[in-house]
């Protein structure tokens, strides 16, 4: 693991940071504009470079030296005397029980870091596609399409793998690959405040907004993960953020940087398209008010910005797909067999919606008792009666599941966010209730609840929903922290986030699968296994594969997978064996990706990796024919007859 220069890759961050406190005073403003910019710069030093096939450690580096320079200048000429320096972070006066709350919200960080630090990337997504594409894309030294059985490696959206991208290719591992989701939900909790701020939330107000943040289930696990959803919630913070600036300070900076964090919300994850809705139809309608011509120019800078962040992403997926926006469906290849899994409803009806709402808040309302759980069904189902749908309407729910409230869960797929839940309705009821001069706050309630609508209408009910939701969550608690210090008996909200703190320990010990106490704890199991804690099965049988590729000496590997198979558990383990001097590429693909097979040189394996054993007789790979050297449950090793 190569740490100094990952450091020139956060270096330019910490710098623009110091810039920007210097020039606007407030240093959590400051950290949102030094991540847009970063994050902008990000973006474009990856899709130049892949431009010229230049992704790799050398060009990498030298961009953000070149950068660091830069910025170093501009700190010492303009921002002012670096004798002043560093910039002063001091707190103002706070009660004890307020230092209480930052240091609570300092342990979860901390600790939620350093499951980040020792454990290495194992959701499922990260092993089918996410870390994936990474490794492909440093093979290749571009982010261009390639032909894979994995076609969500090309048209999900790429921000938060962009950055992976850059820390792993200057590391020369994953070690810093789970801090991406940690530093957004870091940035996420110094942002939410800032927003309470916005709504009129005092000092204490804008704590408990933190709090609140940093205690949300969903969001202590995936704090510690290769998931984006982390990412898209901070980037749409920053929007959120940006957003109340420019309705009343309309800048060309403010512009600028709601553009540049709309497009990077929407360049992490494909719904921030719907959460960022409301909010820009209540921008929009608040800039029209103050003239046309001005708030089309205004529009126009954040949609140029915001297009321009993603417009690589849009070709390559309107070039291979037909369509700018990649596929509207998962598509998954098993034994010659193709099954498409659509991400929206079949039906958009009123019915469908409230389907979808109820068993969306439904999910988060897990609890430990059987009994409680099960009289939530009950009402659930009842509601499905009333309304004429089937929980389970194969229309509005996603293939081969079936809804059932969820027992307390320390699953970053399934975790429900129950008191947040509880405190989210509270808010709703103190800002119906509250003098009419808070008008922005009666808006801000509205949007989110629309935002919440239009997922419900728009995307089918997932098992795996609440994670899908954090964005909704996170900017839930700046309302949440606003209104509970309103409330006139003060120890109503202290026991509140008392509480909040206590109950979301668990979830910060017990990780389901990045756990820091137990038999099997991120300290007791060795990294490599790890990576297999979602599906141990397979951890006696890809470690053996790559010993069977050492063997042989086999560098050049042909995946003939499944949709849905690990494939980045491989990259890792033959990277132990062979460093960086091999090769992986998918073989005999057939569905769209086979169209980038003109753009690679033939590529004949001399061992092939099969995860489906029905697909190994007769099998041969531009014309060469194979027979199996090592068969398992789960995989299967061919080399040429």
């Amino acid at each position: 693991m190569k740490i100094l220069p990952s450091i020139v890759l956060l270096a330019p961050f910490l710098l623009l940071w110091e810039i920007f406190h210097k020039k606007q005073g407030e240093w959590r403003a400051a950290f949102l504009s030094a991540a847009v910019i970063w994050g902008v710069l990000l973006a474009a030093i990856t899709e130049t470079l892949s431009l010229f096939k230049a992704i790799s450690f050398w060009p990498i580096l030298g961009i953000w030296s070149l950068c660091l320079i830069a910025f170093a200048i501009y700190w010492i000429r303009v921002a002012g005397n670096p004798k002043n320096l560093p910039a002063n972070f001091k707190l103002p006066d706070v009660s004890r029980f307020e230092l209480f709350l930052l240091g609570g919200i300092a342990f979860i960080a901390g600790m939620v870091g350093l499951i980040a630090l020792i454990a290495p990337p194992n959701t499922w997504d990260s092993m089918t596609y996410h870390m994936a594409r990474v490794m492909h894309w440093i093979q290749d030294g571009s982010v261009a399409d390639y032909p894979t059985h994995i076609v969500r490696q090309l048209f999900m959206n790429p921000g938060s793998e962009f950055i992976i991208l850059h820390f792993q290719t200057l590391s020369g591992g994953d070690h810093f690959a789970n801090f991406v989701q940690w530093f957004s939900m870091v940035g996420s909790a110094i942002g939410v405040p800032l927003i309470a701020r916005e709504l009129g939330a005092d000092r204490r107000g804008q704590i408990f907004s933190a709090v609140v943040s940093m205690t949300i289930p969903m969001g202590i696990l995936q704090g510690s993960s290769t998931q984006n959803d982390y990412v898209v919630t901070f980037w749409l913070v920053c929007l959120v953020y940006f957003t109340f600036k420019l309705r009343t300070d309309r800048t060309l900076w403010n512009a600028l940087a709601t553009g540049a964090s709309l497009g990077l919300a929407i360049l992490a994850k494909a719904t921030a398209y719907i959460f960022a809705v409301p909010f820009l139809i209540w921008l929009g309608i608040g800039l029209f008010k103050s003239g046309w011509s001005k708030a089309l120019q205004t529009i126009g800078i954040i949609a140029i910005i915001s297009l321009s962040l993603n417009f690589g992403h849009y070709l390559r997926n309107y070039d291979l797909f037909g369509n700018p926006l990649g596929l509207t469906a998962d598509v998954f290849s098993t034994g010659g067999q193709i099954q498409i899994f659509k991400y929206s409803n079949d039906i958009f009806t009123f019915s469908s919606l409230v389907s979808n709402s109820v068993r969306n808040i439904a999910s988060n309302l897990g609890t430990p008792f059987d009994s409680i759980n099960g009289m939530t069904q009950q009402g659930v189902d009842w509601i499905h009666s009333v309304i004429g749908l089937s929980p389970n309407d194969p229309r509005t729910t996603w293939p081969q599941t079936d809804f059932a409230v969820v027992p307390t869960s320390f699953s970053e797929d399934s975790a429900g966010n129950l008191l947040q839940v509880i405190l989210i309705a509270v808010a709703i009821v103190l800002v119906i209730t509250q003098p009419k001069q808070h008008k922005d706050r009666f808006i801000y309630c509205l949007s989110l609840i629309l935002a919440f609508l239009l997922f419900s209408f728009y995307l089918r009910w997932q098992p795996w929903d609440n994670r899908l939701e954090l964005p909704l969550f996170l900017l839930w608690s700046a309302l949440i922290g606003t209104m509970m210090a309103n409330i006139k008996r003060a120890w109503i909200p202290n026991a509140a986030m008392t509480i909040l703190f206590l109950a979301a320990l668990p979830w910060v010990f017990f990780n389901a699968t990045r756990p820091l106490i137990g038999n099997q704890n991120i300290f007791n199991t060795g990294r490599l296994e790890q990576y297999f804690h979602n599906n141990h099965s397979l951890w006696l049988v890809y470690p053996r594969a790559a010993n069977v590729l050492a063997d042989y000496q086999c560098r050049q590997i042909g995946l003939y997978f499944g949709g849905g198979d690990w494939e980045y558990p491989l990259w890792v383990l033959l990277r132990q064996e062979f460093g960086s001097d091999f090769r992986i590429e998918a073989v005999n693909v057939e569905n769209v990706s086979a169209k980038e097979y003109k753009e690679f040189p033939e590529f004949t394996p001399c061992a092939v990796l099969v995860a489906d054993p029905l697909s190994t007789d007769n099998f041969s790979v531009n014309g060469t024919a194979y027979k199996v050297v090592m068969t398992t449950k789960y995989i299967s090793i061919l080399m040429p007859r």
